[in-house]
């Protein structure tokens, strides 16, 4: 892996020296030097640039101020403080630099540094492909719902005594099953008969709001009021209006608690 590097100080014969010592080191490529903040800024939104070495005490500005123009960048650099004064050390781990490195500057010591820079660039490069792999995942199942016209437009279509009518999801508070019927029970108390399953009902709704809590029922999760140990691993959800308790089962406790952020 090159590291490509830039160098930033106002001390000419300290960026000769700098330069010196990192051309000495192993897969380092120098892209630039700048002498004030704003050319070094200029630079980076130019180039590709993975790491930044600044005296910070030549410049009439704060750390964080550097840390945060920085930070700003679409791909901002790994910083390394270079300076004389060994008392902002503290200060500058604080800040979350990679390192910060006392004058003079030894060759062993900017070696190590190239290094912990090298590890960091690699691992958060592997979690940019896990990220991207996880968002085409997640991208393609979603292409393969509507290829499969899985998704619906927000309304639950039911069938009922010679007429259809469209339900909004949002109203819809519990499904249960009921013999060969699934019994849909919305925020208005009113109930319908359907000749839906229940696997069929959890592929038409949201997974964002709704979950299979039992074999036998799917529940909103906006209208769960409260989560009550019933023994032996299962639980009882009431709901907001009161009229029915569902049934949680051992084995998707631990999902909905996930779900819903509980330790």
């Amino acid at each position: 892996m090159t590291v490509k590097v830039l160098i930033v100080d106002e001390d000419e014969r300290e960026r000769i020296v700098l330069r010196y010592i990192l051309e000495q080191a192993n897969n380092v490529e120098i892209v630039g030097e700048a002498v004030r903040l704003l050319e070094a800024l200029l630079l980076c939104q130019e180039k590709k640039v993975d790491l930044v070495f600044m005296d910070i005490t030549n410049y009439d500005i704060t750390g964080l101020e550097t840390i945060k123009k920085f930070e700003s960048l679409k791909e901002p650099p790994l910083l390394i403080f270079v300076s004389e004064n060994k008392g902002l050390a503290a200060y500058a781990y604080d800040l979350g630099v990679l390192d910060y490195i006392i004058k003079p500057i030894e060759q062993q010591r900017i070696e190590k540094t190239i290094d912990r820079a090298k590890y960091q660039i690699a691992h958060k490069d592997i979690i940019d492909v896990i990220v991207r792999n996880k968002l085409k995942e997640r991208i393609d199942f979603m292409l393969e719902r509507y290829k499969s016209h899985e998704v619906y437009a927000n309304k639950l279509p039911v069938r009922e005594k010679g007429k259809v009518t469209l339900l909004n999801q949002s109203d819809v508070v519990y499904c249960e099953s009921q013999a060969k019927k699934v019994f849909i029970c919305t925020a208005d108390d009113e109930g319908y008969l359907s000749n839906y399953t229940l696997n069929e009902l959890e592929q038409r709704l949201d997974s964002a709001h709704f979950f299979r809590a039992h074999q036998a029922f799917i529940v909103n999760l906006n209208y769960i009021k409260e989560i009550l140990n019933f023994g032996e691993g299962s639980y009882i959800l009431h709901l907001n209006n009161g009229n029915k308790n569902i049934i949680l089962s051992r084995s998707r406790a631990k999902l909905l608690r996930q779900r819903l952020g509980i330790q």
